[in-house]
């Protein structure tokens, strides 16, 4: 057996966004004197992209180009603007960009956010933000009509397909005792998106109706797997 060519094939099989790589979250602290600017938003995209950005907390520097088209100079001048704050995710020594909303950003869009709440997270958090987007990525080049909202703990967020509402849980190295309690209380459509099937097994008999993605979905053209009987399946077609 090669065993070069195994562990190619089990680096390249690894997610993304996967625990087991070397994480190092690097928050940017905001001084409390620090005051926002008096930009407007300058075009509709701007506004929109703050506004998803902020009800999940943070996004990729790769990921705001493919969601909402934004070019390196706006994404500089948004930060000169203290609409967006830079932080540094560190993974296996490379330097990953991430962005949150600045100080003119929440006082337009936030205003109860506390400043500086991103010092208080940690890896599995920064990690579990980042999937969401990785998924409405995934999802913008399927359909554009959606909307980017916030949502209580476990789930990262939720997506608004016209009258059709998504919560979107991703499991990232949680307590699944703890989600388990929450989805009991819950009634929510959910799509559920983990690195690999089996860390939703254990959640498979609350999660009957769900839909789910595992990380290496989101690289491609996806098609759901759903629970038939205990077992995570593909979907026969591709309808939502």
């Amino acid at each position: 057996m090669d065993m070069k060519n195994v562990h190619e094939d089990r680096a390249m099989s690894r997610s993304s966004f996967s625990l087991s790589h070397d994480w190092v979250w690097q928050p940017t602290k905001i001084e409390p004197n620090e005051k926002a600017s008096h930009a407007p938003f300058r075009l509709p995209m701007e506004e929109v992209g703050l506004q998803a950005i902020g009800a999940i907390g943070c996004i990729g520097s790769v990921q705001l180009g493919r969601l909402f088209a934004w070019k390196r100079p706006h994404i500089r001048r948004m930060l000169a603007e203290n609409k967006l704050v830079q932080h540094q995710f560190q993974k296996n020594r490379t330097t990953i960009p991430v962005y949150t909303l600045g100080t003119r950003a929440i006082q337009l869009l936030q205003p109860y956010q506390t400043v500086n709440s991103w010092c208080n997270w940690d890896v599995s958090d920064v990690l579990s933000k980042l999937v969401f987007f990785q998924f409405a990525c995934a999802l913008h080049e399927k359909q554009k009509g959606f909307q980017i909202q916030a949502s209580a703990s476990p789930f990262a967020g939720k997506i608004q397909m016209g009258e059709h509402t998504r919560y979107v849980l991703i499991l990232r190295g949680q307590d699944t005792n703890n989600i388990e309690r929450e989805l009991r209380r819950s009634q929510f459509p959910v799509i559920v998106i983990a690195e690999n099937l089996k860390e939703i097994e254990p959640l498979n008999h609350v999660l009957t109706h769900a839909h789910a993605l595992i990380d290496q979905d989101l690289r491609k053209e996806y098609t759901f797997y759903r629970q038939n009987d205990g077992i995570w399946q593909r979907k026969l077609n591709k309808a939502e």
